[in-house]
């Protein structure tokens, strides 16, 4: 789950040169990894982790870049953001660390945090 967040944090439509077509894939690959979280959570009991993932969902929902929406990139944002939250809530239920993707940005070649400052 980690490696697959981490796959759509650093893609291109986070970048100013993403196209339509870059956005409309994040949109799949988040509802697809947001769907696998979902997955893991029917075998665990962990509230906190279905209420992230019920934003998350939400959050999608107002980023379907066919809506044609002037937010719509925010929206996906915060869906990952909060499917993010959701991996936490799993990780800190195992009694493992949160996950930093940034400990992974090497992987990804990435320069900077996408929208670190615009939102």
């Amino acid at each position: 789950m980690r490696a697959g967040h981490d796959r759509i944090y650093f893609g291109k439509w986070r970048k100013m040169t993403a196209t339509t077509l870059d956005i409309r894939r994040a949109y799949h690959q988040i509802e697809r990894h947001l769907k696998a979280i979902g997955e893991v959570l029917e075998t665990k009991d962990r509230p906190a982790a279905r209420r992230d993932l019920g934003k998350a969902f939400e959050a999608l929902a107002a980023g379907d870049p066919d809506a044609e929406s002037s937010d719509a990139l925010r929206f996906l944002d915060h869906a990952l953001s909060y499917g993010h939250n959701a991996i936490d809530d799993l990780l800190h239920g195992e009694g493992l660390p949160p996950h930093d993707p940034m400990e992974f940005a090497k992987w990804y070649d990435a320069v900077e945090v996408p929208f670190k400052e615009e939102w």
